[in-house]
């Protein structure tokens, strides 16, 4: 491998990461990614950022179609990010066009997770010794946020928010910086008001979740070792689908309708027009900037007039 390639692409992944707030996760993912490209370039005599063009990019593509759709999307994705930062001129280069098919956001698979269950799993959290993450549980089922968004929120700064405007901006956290430059607004209730409060009174002076004396990544690793066990044993499989049932749980409040990836019947699903805002609004909340990702969290997009 050209160590000098390789080690120029890390230079502007971590750059990338530390203009977003860290992502360290994303970051040692992508030089993971970058590493395999540069192995690739190695065997087409391909040694420098100036080498690299679309044909090179398409024939990596080509050699690595026994992957998974997303895993290809995902290695080309990262071409794009380290080109654009160390080639002035580069035109990026669409992932679905090379990996050959278009992704699918659509998921049909029912979501039923309810206040009594995740009052139950942040009661189990809270007497086993682990407030925090029944903090976590919390802020994903009732606020929407991600594993990163819900150990960086700065709680009090959100109460403030909350107390002041009806609404809370992420902005610490959120994938691919998106919280820096765009506004994230999550609207709040009076229940999410009462459990910013408690949130807070337990925290003290504290910013976040995220004890002082510890970084995020070790936080993150304390999470997947206690709370992801409490999860499964309670029938919820993953941390993600939290966010899942805030999306669904706000897509009915918006449309007055039950998410179609909840909804068997579809003389029982709202209107295409009604569907369509209640997604956009989902889709801001959520933190993703394309509506059609929301499918991935309340079902199938509505064709109903």
């Amino acid at each position: 491998m050209n160590k000098n390639l390789f080690e120029s692409g890390s230079a502007a992944v971590k750059r990338s990461a530390r203009s977003s707030g860290g992502r360290y996760a994303w970051c040692a993912a992508s030089i993971m990614r970058w590493r395999r490209f540069c192995n690739f370039c190695e065997n087409l005599d391909v040694k420098s950022i100036a080498d690299i063009d679309y044909e090179i990019v398409a024939l990596y593509a080509e050699s690595i179609s026994s992957c998974s759709i997303s895993t290809r999307h995902n290695y080309i994705s990262v071409i794009n990010v380290v080109m654009r930062i160390l080639k002035s001129h580069w035109v990026p280069v669409s992932p679905r066009r090379l990996a050959g098919e278009k992704r699918s956001f659509v998921n049909s698979n029912p979501v039923i997770i309810d206040r009594r269950l995740v009052h139950k799993i942040a009661s189990q959290l809270t007497e086993s010794n682990h407030p925090l993450l029944a903090s976590v549980v919390n802020l994903g089922f009732y606020f929407g946020l991600r594993r990163r968004e819900a150990a960086l929120l700065e709680l009090k700064n959100a109460l403030h928010e909350a107390e002041q405007f009806g609404w809370i901006d992420i902005v610490r956290g959120t994938k691919g910086g998106r919280g820096r430059s765009v506004q994230r607004r999550v609207p709040v209730d009076e229940h999410q008001l009462a459990i910013l409060k408690g949130m807070c009174e337990f925290l003290g002076e504290r910013r976040c979740l995220v004890p002082e004396d510890q970084t995020y990544k070790k936080f993150s690793d304390y999470i997947s070792s206690e709370l992801l066990p409490v999860l499964k044993a309670n029938g919820v499989s993953r941390l993600h689908n939290l966010r899942a049932a805030y999306a669904c749980n706000r897509y009915q409040k918006i449309s007055g309708f039950v998410a179609p990836r909840n909804q068997s019947d579809p003389l029982l699903l709202a209107s295409s027009c009604a569907d369509t805002h209640a997604r956009e609004i989902i889709t801001g909340e959520l933190g993703h900037g394309r509506i059609e990702i929301v499918s991935s969290y309340v079902g199938r997009k509505v064709r109903k007039k």
